[in-house]
């Protein structure tokens, strides 16, 4: 004969709240995971910590009906230092092997001129592109005016190529594009740091609001758990 423990009010009640518990941290577990891998601009570089993009752009979705998590890389120099971080870094590998629930913004390439030829800069981001699309992570591509130095010291046409890089890479690999970074702040010396390239607080701000519907976008592709 089988017997029947008595479990008392008190223990069943604790019971409940641990399960109330776990669905609370599953919930969590369950957020989107929005993936930034980019250079100094989508870093932030400059930008006190509670204004950056990456802040900014959390407080916008969560307005706009979007619980997210916003992992930052860091700061990645080059073309080939984002592959090196998803091929290589523990992160990387880890987004590789477990992509559902994950969208990646890459913002790169801006600084290859001066030590990548173009096409070894459209080698690098296909590359990358081409694993995030295997693994069927969506992906925004977000696209940079090239530096003037660029030109000089690759010919008159390397803005125009370099520019139509991202347009051709993002409709090879299916990827949202957002063409230009600074759109709405190039030009405008005062949404610009002291350097009068990297977007100040201000500009950050101008930079999110543009954005945000490519990144509502981007989310409603994220592949759930």
């Amino acid at each position: 004969m089988t017997k029947v423990r008595d479990v008392s009010f008190v223990a069943l009640a604790a019971l409940s709240a641990m399960l109330g518990s776990a669905g609370t941290v599953d919930a969590e577990d369950a957020l989107p995971t929005i993936v930034t891998l980019g250079d100094s601009y989508i870093n932030s570089y400059g930008v006190a910590a509670i204004e950056t993009f990456a802040t900014r752009l959390k407080s916008a979705l969560n307005a706009d009906g979007h619980q997210v998590t916003i992992v930052e890389v860091g700061y990645t120099n080059d073309s080939g230092s984002g592959l090196r971080w998803l091929t290589k870094s523990p992160r990387g590998l880890d987004l590789q092997a477990s992509p559902a629930n994950q969208v990646v913004i890459v913002e790169l390439g801006q600084n290859d001129c001066g030590l990548l030829d173009l096409d070894h800069t459209r080698a690098n981001l296909d590359q990358l592109l081409g694993i995030l699309a295997q693994k069927r992570v969506p992906v925004l591509v977000v696209g940079t005016a090239a530096y003037d130095y660029c030109s000089y010291r690759n010919g008159d046409d390397y803005a125009e190529r370099f520019s139509k890089m991202f347009s051709e890479l993002a409709t090879k690999h299916r990827d949202l594009l957002y063409a230009d970074f600074k759109e709405g702040v190039t030009g405008h010396p005062e949404l610009l740091q002291a350097d009068h390239d990297h977007p100040n607080a201000a500009g950050d701000a101008i930079i999110v609001k543009n954005m945000l519907p490519m990144v509502g976008a981007l989310l409603a592709q994220v592949q759930p758990r």
